[in-house]
């Protein structure tokens, strides 16, 4: 029998992996420790970093992880509840196996539940893949001049409606910038059907992400009224368009359009090499091609379950109903829905 890789599980404060993440060129903010430990204290998940020990006691490979203990859910590890994707780092190959085996023997010891990763692990029958989202990115290290031609026209065509119109694009880092965009966000929840994140969740973002220079958020104005806004997180290399709202009126002066391209520019800039739109249903056509308009590569986004058991299937039938109820009941049901049911879902 071979021998188990040798793996651990740190605090996700530890400072031995917030120094392997940030010689890590491909991580981003979901890998801090400021991402995973935010999640753990507004929802209350069990915050830890299953990580590969190379024979110096180096780590070689990780995955910051969130136990999630719910009466509605379950009992499931995840990588990471709330973030479209969050791939495991490593310093090659076999220490990315390694790692694969090291996950296995933890979902297969007692009392460990299933572990869900945000990302492609290699084949092993206890592995189970599936892929129900696309992910968009655009590479923008180059200049500006550069990336604004590799739009397509439709695009370029936007942004100077948007600027003919008047739109003025205003940024900030600060507790009314943070309200005018939860008040757009809470009206788009509702227009797709969905609860809305607690308050508290976007007040600790504010706090440990924003305010400490990883983060803004971009509103789009005509005269006096918001008409989008965007919430952008930053670090590293990786630029993320984590969250979108817009007002359903007035789209026609394609303020969206002028919000995302000056995030783009900010991003090129300011050094970034990605601009990440984030992940998009494969079905939803519509928010696919605005995003690959943009000059966007549109890559399969695969998620993985460790377990002995095949994932059951969603209810679909479940979730139309929700969202047909949201789409119906006053603004107050979205948020109550979110507060009440969030943090089981993630």
């Amino acid at each position: 029998m071979s021998e188990l890789p040798k793996i651990i599980q740190l605090d996700a404060s530890d400072e031995r992996w917030l120094a392997f993440v940030m010689s890590m060129p491909q991580a981003n903010i979901f890998h801090h420790p400021v991402w995973v430990n935010l999640l753990a204290e507004c929802y209350n998940y069990r915050p830890f970093v299953v990580a590969l020990l190379d024979e110096g006691d180096r780590i070689c490979a990780g995955l910051p992880i969130l136990e999630v203990n719910s009466f509605l859910t379950g009992k499931r590890w995840g990588s990471l509840p709330f973030t479209d994707y969050c791939s495991p780092l490593y310093r090659d190959l076999s220490a990315f196996e390694s790692l694969t085996q090291g996950l296995v023997g933890l979902s297969q010891e007692k009392h460990n539940p299933r572990i869900e990763v945000r990302w492609e692990l290699p084949a092993c029958p206890s592995i189970h893949s599936y892929s129900h989202y696309i992910q968009h990115t655009v590479n923008i290290n180059q200049d500006v001049e550069s990336i604004s031609k590799s739009f397509h026209r439709t695009q370029r065509q936007n942004i100077k409606t948007a600027e003919k119109n008047g739109i003025q694009i205003e940024r900030g880092e600060n507790l009314d910038t943070l309200r005018v965009f939860y008040h757009l966000h809470c009206l788009t929840r509702r227009r797709q059907g969905v609860p809305v994140q607690p308050w508290r969740f976007f007040e600790l973002l504010l706090n440990k992400v924003i305010e400490k220079g990883s983060g803004f958020i971009l509103l789009a104005y005509k005269a006096d009224q918001c008409l989008a806004a965007g919430l952008f997180l930053h670090w590293q290399q990786a630029l993320i368009y984590k969250y979108a709202a817009s007002d359903d009126s007035d789209q026609d002066l394609r303020p969206n359009h002028l919000l995302t391209w000056t995030a783009i520019r900010w991003g090129c800039e300011n050094g970034y090499k990605i601009f990440d739109f984030g992940r998009t249903d494969l079905e939803n056509q519509g928010l696919r091609t605005f995003k690959t308009r943009w000059g966007a590569n549109e890559i399969p986004l695969t998620y993985s379950m460790v377990s002995e058991k095949s994932p059951r299937p969603t209810n679909g039938r479940i979730t139309s109903l929700m969202n047909r109820i949201i789409r119906n009941s006053p603004p107050w049901v979205c948020r109550l829905a979110g507060e009440l049911l969030y943090r089981h879902v993630g």
